[in-house]
């Protein structure tokens, strides 16, 4: 339990530093600023916004892994018991959400995606 309080803590700090960064400073995401390139990130914001205003499909639109990352994050950061039952599943599991989070994010580099590479919608 206390491992998943201190990665919640974690991820308030980097939600802060988002909004520092995009509200304050007007820099949307840090690292595309700096190197012209979106981070695998992109629109992960935008999409929450979009499920709190229950637009499911915009959401998705902003980014497909808002809907994957959530409860990932919470059943590594609290769960009892190795996810899947084992630890090499679990592994296994983790491995796949990364490299899913990855493929999105390069196939919408390969296609531009206006989302991600500086207009939005």
């Amino acid at each position: 339990m206390k491992k998943g309080v201190c990665g919640l803590l974690v991820l308030l700090a980097m939600t802060a530093a988002a909004f520092v960064s995009s509200s304050i400073l007007g820099w949307g995401c840090p690292l595309q600023h700096f190197t012209g390139i979106p981070c695998p990130g992109c629109g992960l914001s935008r999409a929450a916004v979009a499920l709190l205003r229950l637009d499911f499909g915009l959401a998705f639109r902003y980014h497909p892994m808002i809907y994957v990352l959530p409860p990932v994050v919470l059943l590594v950061l609290f769960r009892q018991k190795p996810l899947l039952g084992s630890n090499r599943r679990e592994r296994i599991f983790l491995w796949g959400v990364m490299a899913l989070w990855a493929g999105i994010w390069i196939v919408r580099l390969l296609l531009r995606d206006p989302l991600i590479c500086g207009t939005a919608i």
